[in-house]
């Protein structure tokens, strides 16, 4: 026998069938048990004091990162290199930074475009700066890689860690997304402090090096938030 039956079944089984009202003193009952546990839920914050606290988060972490290491990246880099570099990477963190935002609100619109806008952003940035840099042959590569790497991640987490407790104060509906999208944007803090501290201007120095802490900030928030979330749901 066939148990199983669709939400429609179920309210044309339960339609067609007359149903004596319950008495006054049940439905008040109910409603008692219903209400009992309920409690007022602080509203939100806006989407402008949000993205403002990203925003803060990002540029806190940034500046004290670039004051910790130095910026012998920015006095290294050219006219056209800074703005090749700077305009699509800032693009990208706004883009990023909506998003995350939006995500965090339940029915909001356009938080999944503009991550894939932003994921466009990050592609031009590539792009742009496999143009204005130059492969460089280079004997300590891997030395000098996790030196960087290591560099940015390390101001990456930080960041990461104040974006998850800014991102608890929403309700995303996909963890999964939301966490990968902060995840990024962490992973841009790192970026940006490496762009302005580090010299190295190999081009396969930069994107093996610098670009990748974003990656890894992306697969790591993707990972941490949908662990969490499951985790959560587990003991709910």
């Amino acid at each position: 026998m066939n148990l199983k039956m669709t939400d429609g079944e179920l309210d044309r089984m339960l339609s067609s069938r007359q149903l004596a009202p319950l008495p006054q003193d049940r439905i008040k009952r109910i409603e008692a048990a219903v209400v009992a546990d309920l409690k007022p839920v602080r509203p939100m914050a806006s989407d402008g004091a949000l993205l403002a606290g990203f925003a803060g988060i990002f540029v806190a972490v940034s500046i004290i990162g670039c004051h910790i290491t130095g910026q012998r990246g920015w006095h290294a880099l050219s006219e056209l290199q800074r703005a090749a570099v700077f305009v699509p990477l800032a693009a990208t963190i706004a883009i990023l930074a909506f998003s995350v935002v939006r995500q965090m609100r339940p029915a909001a619109r356009h938080g999944r475009f503009s991550a894939l806008v932003s994921a466009a952003l990050f592609v031009l940035l590539l792009g742009s700066m496999a143009v204005v840099f130059q492969p460089v042959r280079e004997f300590a590569f891997v030395r000098n890689g996790l030196a960087c790497f290591r560099t940015g991640v390390a101001f990456a987490i930080p960041a990461a860690f104040f974006f998850a407790l800014l991102l608890l104060r929403g309700a995303a509906l996909s963890p999964g997304l939301a966490g990968a999208t902060a995840g990024g944007l962490a992973g841009l803090v790192g970026l940006t402090v490496l762009e302005i501290h580090c010299p190295n201007l190999n081009v396969y120095h930069i994107v093996a090096w610098h670009v990748s802490v974003t990656l890894v900030g992306v697969a790591g928030g993707l990972v941490f938030s949908s662990v969490t979330f499951r985790r959560w749901t587990s003991n709910h």
